[in-house]
C-alpha cells in the first residue's frame, strides 16, 4: 500500500498532519509532520505532506502537442469505432433501422443502450 496523509486530533485540540507508510503485514510506520492550531496552518501542513508524498515522482513526458494549454486533447484512434461499426451493421441487419422508418435519434439510443450494458456485464 502506498504511503497516504492522514490528520488527526491531539488531546490539546490541535490538528497533527502524518504520513503513514504501510506495509503488507499490517505495521504501519507514522511520519510526524506537526501540528496546525488553525485552518491556515493546517493548509500548509498539507501541502507540505503532499509534497514529500510526490517526492522523487517526476512528470511523464508523452511529447503529446496538446495545442492549447487547457484545451481538450486531440483524438488520434479509436478502438471504440470497431464496436459501433458491429453494433450499427447488426441494427440494420436485425431491420431495426427499417421498422423504425430511420429515425436515426432512437438508432443511436439503442446502440448507445447496448453498449453501455456491455460495459456493465
Amino acid at each position: 500500500m502506498s504511503p497516504y496523509l492522514r490528520t488527526v486530533k491531539t488531546s490539546s485540540g490541535a490538528t497533527a498532519v502524518q504520513i503513514v507508510h504501510s506495509s503488507r503485514r499490517g505495521s504501519r510506520d507514522i511520519e510526524h509532520l506537526g501540528s496546525a492550531h488553525d485552518d491556515v496552518e493546517l493548509e500548509l501542513l498539507k501541502a507540505a505532506a503532499r509534497q514529500r508524498l510526490a517526492a522523487g515522482q517526476g512528470v511523464l513526458d508523452l511529447s503529446l502537442d496538446t495545442g492549447a494549454p487547457g484545451g481538450p486533447l486531440p483524438i488520434t484512434g479509436s478502438q471504440m469505432g470497431c464496436l459501433l461499426d458491429a453494433l450499427q451493421h447488426a441494427y440494420r441487419v436485425l431491420g431495426f433501422d427499417q421498422a423504425t422508418g430511420g429515425d436515426k435519434v432512437f438508432g443511436q439510443l439503442v446502440i448507445a443502450r447496448i453498449n453501455r450494458a456491455g460495459q456493465q456485464a
